[in-house]
């Protein structure tokens, strides 16, 4: 049984863990700009990849599309966000970033990245780079499994 190899329990409490902290930390600060965590996780991906559809951006941020559009009407109501015509199909939108929204972003990003630094300033990129394959390969596993991809079943 998994659990009871204890290292595979830690392992995923740790990136449980990191994700919460990391996750309150940049609430924290990116409350003085009355933003919140998923508005920053759009506008940061929009600066990325700018000009998306609505159902690009779901993918993006790994939600479905009725969740990505009120966040995108959120974003449209703060004017960080524009929904333009796609040229090829009018039925599209695409979703481009205002200098506003632009603004926001990076005031947003140096709100956090000092805690950043601070993090990532005490390993080294040997450490880091090290361990990116792990990791990568852990979420591509998880990623199988919870999206049903997986070709023999999981008990």
């Amino acid at each position: 049984m998994l659990f009871q190899h204890e290292p595979h329990f830690e392992l995923i409490q740790l990136i449980a863990g990191i994700h919460v902290r990391t996750r309150r930390f940049t609430e924290k600060r990116i409350r003085a700009l009355n933003m919140t965590y998923p508005q920053l996780g759009a506008l940061m991906a929009l600066a990325r990849r700018d000009g998306v559809t609505q159902r690009e951006l779901a993918e993006l941020l790994e939600t479905d599309t009725s969740t990505a559009m009120v966040l995108c009407d959120s974003l449209q109501k703060r004017g960080w966000l524009e929904r333009r015509p796609d040229k090829a199909d009018r039925r599209v939108n695409r979703l481009v970033l205002t200098e506003t929204g632009r603004k926001a972003h990076i005031d947003a990003v140096s709100l956090i990245q000092a805690g950043y630094e601070y993090v990532f300033g005490r390993m080294s990129s040997d450490e880091v780079a090290r361990v990116l394959p792990f990791l990568r390969e852990l979420y591509r596993n998880v990623t199988e499994v919870s999206s049903g991809e997986r070709k023999r079943e999981v008990k």
